[in-house]
């Protein structure tokens, strides 16, 4: 029985900012860095057999604290990025609802309808979770232990995935940065161990919610 652990990249300063920074390519901030470097120390006495990370530089750059510490390599996958907001993406919760109030509400309030303009819904991106767990299963089986780093979007879909959680209920998990989920894995068949757990990290280390 392998385990899975699902990680969600440090602090950005569009965290810090409370903006949507979607599929925006932007690195960890000093205290996403730190905050990287807790979860590697976190995850260092946990047997780990493989590291896959999302492509986004934020995600590589919590995985490499990781793959240092583990003294492994890792893959990139395209699937594993965040959700794309289309024109969201830079602008901050109060903008987005000044110009797009319906959109604002669909995204909080019944995600399952929502829909960023020039965007991508989270149905589609919940497609790229299961595609991703589908091939990281395939090179690497069922029995190992593999850790995955990506996004607040897209563990909380895999979460839904796993649970059959319908998506309108998406909000209802929290995802901070850094912290761990940990799946069992029977032969395939996937369960939730633990959710959101990032009480590794110091007070003065907060892990933003979005």
């Amino acid at each position: 029985m392998g385990k899975i652990y699902l990680i969600r990249h440090g602090e950005t300063d569009s965290n810090l900012g409370h903006k949507f920074q979607g599929q925006m390519d932007l690195p960890l901030n000093g205290t996403g860095l730190a905050q990287a470097q807790k979860m590697a120390d976190y995850m260092a006495e946990k047997q780990i057999d493989a590291i896959y990370s999302s492509s986004m530089l934020r995600a590589l750059m919590t995985t490499s604290k990781l793959a240092m510490a583990k003294n492994l390599p890792y893959r990139s996958l395209d699937l594993l990025k965040e959700i794309s907001f289309g024109d969201w993406e830079g602008l901050e919760y109060s903008d987005i609802q000044a110009r797009w109030p319906q959109e604002m509400y669909n995204f909080l309030h019944c995600p399952g309808k929502w829909q960023p303009p020039h965007g991508e819904n989270f149905a589609a991106a919940m497609e790229r979770c299961r595609l991703a767990f589908e091939q990281i299963f395939a090179e690497q089986g069922h029995d190992k232990n593999i850790a995955i780093v990506s996004h607040g979007g897209i563990i909380r879909l895999q979460l839904c995935l796993v649970l059959g959680i319908p998506l309108d209920n998406l909000w209802k998990l929290s995802v901070y940065n850094v912290s761990v989920s940990t799946l069992s894995n029977w032969n395939g068949s996937l369960c939730v161990d633990s959710m959101n757990v990032a009480d590794f990290l110091a007070k003065s280390l907060e892990a933003h919610v979005i």
